[in-house]
C-alpha cells in the first residue's frame, strides 16, 4: 500500500505526487490572484473543484510564497530560501545562463533516493542553457512541458526580448529532450491534464511516485495576454463581466479548475486517492501593473507579483488528504513555501534531520493536528541588487520592510474585480464536483459535505473576514523607500506603518537584526543573458 502526495501550485500550476509505504506514515499556480478562488467569498469567479478541495480538507490562510516565480519553484524545489543558492532576483529570460546550484539536491533527487518514480509535466522555469539544467537532469525521470516562464496557450513559442534590440523566439515544448511539435495547437491546460492523466494512468500503484503539474493557466501568455479557450463560449459564460481581459483570465481558471477535478477523479478510479495528499498553491501574487499583468485579482490586499507587500506573496493554498487528523477547516498558521520540502520529504519516510541545510520546516503536524505552526518567522527575500528585502516575525504578527522595486510602481491596492449583475455562490456544483464526488467515493472522510457546513467554512475563510481594515485603505499609501513595520494581525492590508511608533522599537530592531544577518548570507545573484546557449527550437 503506498501514500501520493499530490500538490498542485497555482500561477503555473505545480502538480507534485508521491507514494510512500503507508506503515512509515502513521506518525504534501502562476499570476493566481489571492482573490480567485470562489471560496474567498466573491462570486464573480467560479472554482468548485478547488472549493471542494478546501472544504473537505484544508483552507490554508496564511501561505507564504516568493513574490515572483523563479524564486518561488528555486525555494519549492531545494527548501532553501532564494538568496542562498543565488536565486533571489528577476525570473530566468530565454538564453540567461542561470540555474540551480549543481550541488545542491533537488525534492525529487532525493525521492528518488527512497525509491520514487519522479515526474514533471508544464513550466520548468529553473534554468535551460544546459541539458544538465534541465529537469530530467534535476531528479525528474520524465518531463512534458516547457523550459522557460511562459509560452502561447495554442502556439506554444516564446518570444522573449533579451536586449532592447533582440528578440530570440522559439517553439519550447518538450517531451524530455524531444520538441513535442505534434501537439502544436492543442490548448496548454488541456494538454497538461492529458499528459498528467497518462502518468497517472500508467503507474504501477506499488511503485511510490512524485508528480508535479506546473500549468501555464492563469500566467499570460506569449503576447502578455491570457487566452481562453473558446471564445464564444467564455463570452457567454462570463457576459456578467465587462472587461475582456477579466474574462480571459476567469476561463484560464475555470479550465485549470477542470483540470484539478479530472486528475482527483483519475486518483480515486485507481484507488490512489485515499493514500493521497493532494497540495493547490499560489507561488506569487496577480500581477495587475506592467507588461505581463493578467488581470487577476489580490483584493483586498495591498501589493501584486513583485511586490513584498501581502498581495504578492500572501497566496492562495488548499490541502486535501485521507491522511489528515482534522479536516474541514480553515488554518490560519504561518506557513512558507520552503515548507513543502520537509513536509513532503518526511511524509515519504525520509529523516529531515539528515539533510542539508534547509530553511523549510515539517509542518505535518501543524496541518494534520490543527496545531500551531512550527514556523514563527520567515524571511520574505532579498533582492541585492535592487536593495530591497524583508522580513515576518513574532510567530507571524510583524512585518519589516526595507526598500521596494520600481519606487512602489507595484505596491498598490487591488480594485474590487466588478460585475454587471449580482451572481450567487452555486453551493450545488461544488457538491456535485467531479473532486467531492471522488472524496465521496473513496469513503475516507468521515465528514460529507453539506450547504450547513460549506456556507460556514465560506464564511470563516472570506477575505473580507480576515481583512476587517482593508476598507480603509490609503489613496496614496506609503512607499517604503527605507524602513516600514506592519501589523498583520490588525492591520493585513498595511495601511499604517508603524515604524515610528515608540511602543514597537523593540520589535523593529529585533526585526532589523534578523534582517541583516540574512543580508550576510546572501550569495549574489547573476543575470546573464546569452541568448545562443537557449535550447528551444528556433522558430
Amino acid at each position: 500500500m503506498s501514500i501520493l502526495s499530490v500538490g498542485i501550485l497555482l500561477k503555473s500550476y505545480d502538480v507534485f505526487i508521491s507514494n510512500i509505504s503507508a506503515d512509515l506514515l502513521n506518525s504534501s499556480n502562476s499570476f493566481q490572484g489571492s482573490n480567485d478562488l470562489s471560496y474567498r467569498g466573491f462570486n464573480q469567479i467560479t472554482t468548485p473543484n478547488l472549493d471542494a478541495m478546501g472544504y473537505n480538507g484544508i483552507i490554508l490562510n496564511r501561505h507564504y510564497t516568493e513574490a515572483i516565480c523563479t524564486p518561488s519553484r528555486a525555494a519549492l524545489l531545494t527548501g532553501q530560501y532564494p538568496i542562498r543558492i543565488a536565486m533571489q532576483g528577476e525570473p530566468l529570460k530565454a538564453g540567461e545562463d542561470r540555474h540551480l546550484p549543481s550541488d545542491v539536491q533537488t525534492l525529487p533527487q532525493l525521492l528518488k533516493e527512497l525509491g520514487y518514480d519522479t515526474y514533471l509535466v508544464g513550466k520548468w522555469h529553473l534554468g535551460q542553457a544546459r541539458r544538465d539544467d534541465t529537469p530530467t537532469r534535476k531528479g525528474f525521470d520524465y518531463h512534458y512541458g516547457y523550459w522557460n516562464g511562459y509560452v502561447g496557450y495554442f502556439d506554444h513559442e516564446i518570444p522573449s526580448p533579451i536586449s532592447p534590440s533582440i528578440t530570440y523566439n522559439g517553439y519550447d515544448m518538450k517531451e524530455n529532450f524531444k520538441d513535442a511539435w505534434m501537439d502544436k495547437g492543442k490548448y496548454a491546460t488541456h494538454l497538461f491534464t492529458e499528459k498528467a492523466l497518462d502518468v497517472i494512468d500508467q503507474q504501477n500503484i506499488d511503485t511510490p511516485m512524485f508528480l508535479m503539474i506546473t500549468h501555464l493557466a492563469p500566467h499570460t501568455g506569449k503576447d502578455g495576454l491570457v487566452e481562453g479557450y473558446d471564445e464564444q463560449e467564455m463570452n457567454n459564460t462570463y457576459s456578467y463581466v465587462e472587461d475582456l481581459q477579466r474574462r480571459r483570465y476567469l476561463d484560464a481558471v475555470r479550465h485549470l479548475d477542470h483540470s484539478v477535478g479530472k486528475i482527483v477523479e483519475k486518483l480515486q478510479q485507481r484507488n490512489m486517492l485515499q493514500n493521497s495528499v493532494v497540495v493547490f498553491m499560489a507561488d506569487n501574487g496577480a500581477q495587475i501593473n506592467g507588461r505581463f499583468k493578467n488581470a487577476g485579482s489580490n483584493f483586498p490586499l495591498r501589493g501584486e507579483k513583485y511586490s513584498h507587500h501581502e498581495g504578492g506573496i500572501r497566496n492562495a493554498a488548499v490541502l486535501y488528504s485521507p491522511l489528515l487528523e482534522k479536516k474541514n477547516y480553515v488554518h490560519d498558521e504561518l506557513m512558507h513555501i520552503t515548507d513543502w520540502f520537509p513536509t513532503l520529504y518526511s511524509l515519504a519516510g525520509g529523516n529531515v534531520a539528515t539533510l542539508n541545510r534547509i530553511d523549510g520546516v515539517d509542518q505535518w503536524p501543524s496541518l494534520s493536528q490543527n496545531m500551531k505552526s512550527r514556523r514563527k518567522n520567515m524571511l520574505i527575500n532579498i533582492d541585492e541588487a535592487r536593495l530591497y528585502s524583508g522580513i515576518i516575525g513574532y510567530a507571524g504578527r510583524y512585518k519589516l520592510l526595507n526598500g521596494t522595486v520600481q519606487s512602489g510602481f507595484y505596491d498598490t491596492f487591488s480594485p474590487e474585480p466588478t460585475s454587471l449583475e449580482q451572481m450567487d455562490y452555486d453551493v450545488a456544483a461544488i457538491l456535485n464536483s467531479p473532486v467531492n464526488k471522488a472524496i465521496e467515493e473513496s469513503k475516507y472522510n468521515p465528514v460529507i459535505l453539506d450547504e450547513k457546513l460549506i456556507t460556514g467554512l465560506r464564511k470563516y475563510s472570506s477575505a473580507l473576514r480576515h481583512f476587517p481594515k482593508c476598507t480603509n485603505k490609503p489613496e496614496n499609501p506609503e512607499i517604503c523607500n527605507k524602513y516600514c513595520l506592519f501589523d498583520l494581525w490588525i492591520d493585513p492590508c498595511e495601511t499604517e506603518n508603524l515604524i515610528n511608533d515608540r511602543s514597537k522599537a523593540k520589535i523593529v530592531s529585533t526585526l532589523k537584526t534578523r534582517l541583516q544577518t540574512f543580508w550576510r548570507q546572501v550569495s549574489p545573484q547573476a543575470n546573464k543573458i546569452r541568448g545562443c546557449q537557449f535550447q528551444s527550437s528556433k522558430i
